[in-house]
Order: structure tokens, then sequence, then C-alpha cells
């Protein structure tokens, strides 16, 4: 049962396909339409495995571009043809891209050249990195950087992060472009 809206509650479905360029199904699973559509792709591309023992590229929409999948893929050596997505901010904010995450000190840096540093790693292996309240709250920038009352900006970042920064790159290439447009 899949619930519609808040309270409509009805029976759906989601029919995921995996085929060539020229259209041939290499693979198939159905399931219930709350199971999001990264939670199936291992099952389909073991699928597409069988037929195609070693698929060059796999070019899948928004909904497949997580962590975990680009790390698969580039475990499996098979090129990520993924699409852009767009930044999930309030327009009037600062964007996760005006965060420049720094690989050696691990931490990040805000558009005002404040530190953000590691907290912890969450159980979804997710990095939490947070800024000093004593600096954000005299900050110039504050109201474009985070609504926080404690004047806390947080940053969140996988620890596979890499593997979709790889992804997003490759997105630029002529070859990804060819890709994705058939």
């Amino acid at each position: 049962m899949f619930v519609k809206g808040e309270k409509e509650r009805v029976f759906a479905y989601s029919f995921h396909t995996a085929c060539d360029r020229n259209g041939f199904v290499l693979g198939v699973k159905v399931t219930p339409g709350n199971i999001h559509d990264s939670q199936v792709f291992e099952d389909v591309l073991h699928e597409v495995t069988r037929v195609v023992p070693a698929p060059q590229a796999v070019a899948a929409d928004a909904g497949y571009k997580t962590p975990a999948i680009c790390k698969m893929l580039q475990e499996q050596e098979i090129r990520p043809v993924l699409p852009y997505t767009r930044p999930k901010t309030k327009e009037e904010f600062f964007k996760k891209h005006d965060y420049v995450y720094d690989e050696h000190y691990d931490c990040y840096l805000c558009p005002a050249n404040a530190i953000l540093s590691y907290e912890t790693t969450n159980r979804a292996g997710y990095k939490m990195y947070r800024s000093n309240p004593a600096i954000c709250q005299a900050c110039p920038f504050r109201t474009q950087c985070t609504e926080s009352k404690e004047a806390v900006k947080r940053i969140s970042r996988h620890v596979w992060a890499e593997c979709v920064e790889e992804a997003d790159h490759l997105r630029h290439t002529e070859e990804n472009k060819r890709i994705y447009a058939e």
C-alpha cells in the first residue's frame, strides 16, 4: 500500500527496467511504489551483468545518483552517466558548493573563510561538520548561511562523496553527454 498525499492509500508499483542502447531489456524488477529507485539498483545491475558481463557505462536518472551506487559503479569500473541534480537549498541561502571542502584537514571553509570542523560520522555514513557559534553569531553572512537559533552551520558529507563528485565531473565529458542523449 502506498500513501498518496496525506490520507489517500493506493496500490502502486514501480517497474525498474535496464535496457541497452537499442531498447532491448536486459534486467527488470517490480517493486511496491514506496521503495526508492536506488534500493533496487544492485539487483537490476546483477541481472544485467548476467547478460552483459562487463557493461562499459550505466545511464540512469537522478533517483540513482547516490554515494553507494556511484561507489559500486566505480569499483566495477563501469562509467556512471548521471544527470545534474540541482541544490536543495532555499533560494536566498548559500549552496553547498559555496562551502569549500579541505580534504587534507577534513573540514569545510564557509564563504566568510570560517572553519566548519568535523564532528562525527553517523550510521548512514555521513560525516557531520559544524561551525563555531561564537564566530557565526557576528558574521555578516549569517542570514544567507543558517537559520539556526544557536548560530551554527552544519554540513554533511558522505564518506563516499568523492565517488559522486567523480560522476559529476564525468557528466561534463563529451562521452557522457553522447551516452545520456541516447
